[in-house]
């Protein structure tokens, strides 16, 4: 088992990334313009199963538009590659900023086999900026369930509305960190995802000293899907 959860763990840090041309051809089959995109990440990782290994594709574009809550926008598409030109199919794809409204931005990707089966699975996280006065950073696991891919989990791993006065009730204006704990996740077979979580301000007020609490949450069924 020790050996496995490392693997998983190298996995995180290991996964090659396309080379450029692929890259643009990817974002090009997100539907964006290179010149558009900001930031991106594309790799190759196995998130379905079979064995093969699909196009994971995460943009931070500009959108052209000039309203703030839609001037930035971030996009994730996965893509298997088929035939002997590498024609880039959708398998899955999410436009962040439809889903929620705008205000979005800074994506980010990490692809780690959480459950250990040799099937990859995508930790996507991104900024909110609804409110300027709270800093808010979400996440979302994204995983197969042995029928199509699904968020699993999602929360906020960087949140601060200690500066909300107006816009907050007072007993959420806190401010915490969350950090994934994989090593432990990795020990239910990725059953339970175990959370860390730095809780620093409570109802506007700094701590003495920061508090830290593990939180626990069902990813998947402990029987199989």
């Amino acid at each position: 088992m020790r050996r496995a959860i490392l693997c998983g763990l190298l996995l995180l840090a290991s996964v090659p990334p396309v080379a450029a041309q692929s890259g643009v051809d990817a974002y090009r089959a997100l539907g964006l313009r290179p010149q558009e995109v900001l930031t991106g990440t594309v790799v190759r990782a196995s998130v379905l199963p079979g064995g093969a290994k699909q196009v994971v594709c995460l943009a931070t574009y500009l959108t052209g538009k000039k309203d703030e809550a839609n001037a930035v926008n971030v996009r994730l598409g996965v893509f298997e590659v088929r035939g002997t030109e590498s024609e880039l199919v959708s398998v899955y794809r999410r436009d962040l900023g439809a889903e929620l409204g705008g205000h979005v931005g800074y994506g980010d990707i990490q692809i780690l086999d959480i459950d250990l089966d040799h099937i990859s699975e995508m930790v996507l996280s991104y900024e909110l900026f609804r409110d300027p006065t709270v800093k808010e950073r979400h996440a979302e696991i994204v995983l197969h369930d042995g029928t199509r891919l699904h968020t699993a989990w999602s929360g906020p791993i960087e949140y601060d509305a200690t500066r909300a006065a107006r816009s907050v009730p007072e007993d959420r204006r806190d401010r915490y960190v969350r950090e994934f704990d994989w090593p432990k996740t990795m020990r239910t077979r990725g059953v339970t995802l175990f959370v860390s979580k730095r809780v620093l301000a409570v109802a506007g007020e700094t701590l003495a000293a920061p508090r830290t609490v593990e939180e626990t949450f069902r990813l998947r069924p402990a029987e199989g899907w």
